[in-house]
């Protein structure tokens, strides 16, 4: 599989937006890397490969999709979804999962990269602490 025709697959699905806050593409983002890396090491890569060699097959090869016009490639990949919808829902999971936990793509949005723990998330606007009174009033309730 050539590695064009996973970024085309991956750009189709997630072709990034110009407008703020700016996403990167799903190649931009490291996912067709990273979707190759998965039918390396995954154990359901049989399912993935499947859904891949349904997309060459129906593009009439993996080149004549890269260079397939952006109409085209959604297109093709809209009849293989119709025609193996489960394996092809697992594929758009798989890429969905790993854009949007790509550090570009939080960053595009606005997030923190890190992880939540030990400094954990500001609150805006800030706890009413009126509000956690009839709770303290109540005590401990186990033991």
């Amino acid at each position: 599989m050539i590695p064009d025709f996973l970024s085309a697959i991956v750009d189709t699905l997630l072709p990034g937006d110009d407008d703020p806050p700016q996403l990167p593409t799903g190649t931009a983002a490291g996912v067709a890397a990273r979707l190759a890396a998965h039918l390396v090491a995954r154990r359901d890569s049989a399912r993935l490969e499947a859904v891949l060699a349904a997309i060459a097959s129906a593009a009439r090869g993996e080149d004549a999709f890269v260079w397939a016009g952006a109409a085209e490639r959604v297109a093709t990949l809209r009849g293989v979804e119709a025609e193996m919808r489960g394996p092809f829902r697992a594929l758009v999971a798989l890429v969905l999962e790993d854009y949007y936990e790509a550090e570009t793509v939080l960053l595009a949005m606005g997030w923190r990269t890190e992880p939540p723990q030990p400094q954990g998330y500001a609150l805006s606007p800030p706890v009413d602490e009126a509000l956690l009174e009839p709770v303290r009033r109540r005590g401990r309730m186990w033991r």
